[in-house]
């Protein structure tokens, strides 16, 4: 959870099973923002989630197009109901979302999430994923609206035990929200792209005079924007990090990557990232 702007965001189980998790805003005293959440037992939304930290990252010159950005693994919902497959996701809020005025009453009408793949790419096509995410750390740089972003992340599998990280710009993260949105349909309720009409403003777009300056609040969307975002919470494409594989990977090791923190340096041919990486047995 964090404090941000004098309110208290979190990702968390609100009950003791873990069933019901959301990400939600409390406001804090004397603040104007309203109780906020994530639908409740909409595994669409949230899969049992674990989640790891977020972040507040400027997108825009105005302060109205600020967002929020949680990283978390979860049961991928895509993957099918016998499938127990986690995958990694970056999901992100509007700050200034207040809920709908009809439906999502104080619940996000801007949330949406993608998935965050970190994989070696392998021979005939076949990936090796890490598919879960253990650790993230945003790296500041000269531009606040384009920090780096690291990922420490695990396989699974027990075939090959293994850790790696992957590194993301935050271009690739709002690509994968500016693309097209997963639709479940037909019969068998199959996840494909979306390839219907998107309703206006652009699901997950904050209310601000940047794109739109008819509606002032998410509570003046219009009801088609509302209910597209009832439905269509996962985005189709996949952030990919830079390079298109992890920039580091320890497979077979006989300790797992657990934390990382990275430090910007100066040296006489550039600067350099140096990571500081934690292992699961503290060393």
């Amino acid at each position: 959870s964090s404090s941000l702007d004098g309110e208290l965001y979190a990702g968390t189980s609100v009950d003791f099973m873990g069933a019901n998790a959301a990400i939600f805003r409390t406001p804090v005293q004397g603040s104007s923002q309203h109780y906020i959440r994530t639908e409740a037992y909409e595994h669409n939304w949230l899969n049992e989630p674990d989640f790891v930290g977020s972040f507040s990252i400027p997108d825009t010159h105005s302060p109205d197009d600020d967002k929020l950005y949680f990283f978390f693994r979860e049961r991928a919902a895509e993957a099918g109901h016998t499938d127990k497959r986690v995958y990694s996701r970056v999901a992100r809020v509007c700050k200034n979302d207040v809920g709908g005025k009809r439906s999502l009453i104080n619940r996000w009408t801007t949330f949406l999430k993608a998935r965050l793949v970190c994989s070696v790419p392998g021979p005939s096509g076949v990936d090796t994923q890490f598919d879960e995410l253990e650790d993230i750390f945003v790296l500041e740089t000269k531009d606040p609206q384009n920090p780096t972003v690291y990922g420490v992340f695990s396989t699974s599998s027990s075939i090959f035990p293994g850790s790696a990280v992957c590194v993301y710009s935050m271009a690739s993260i709002r690509a994968a929200f500016n693309g097209p949105f997963a639709h479940k349909e037909g019969p068998d309720y199959r996840w494909v792209e979306y390839k219907g009409r998107i309703p206006y403003p652009r699901p997950g777009t904050c209310p601000s005079e940047t794109y739109d300056a008819l509606h002032k609040s998410t509570k003046d969307f219009p009801d088609e924007v509302v209910s597209f975002m009832r439905q269509h919470q996962l985005m189709w494409e996949p952030v990919l990090p830079l390079g298109g594989r992890p920039i580091l990977t320890r497979v077979n090791a006989p300790y797992m990557l657990k934390r990382v923190v990275v430090d910007r340096v100066d040296a006489e041919d550039g600067p350099y990232d140096v990571l500081h990486l934690g292992t699961g047995d503290g060393g």
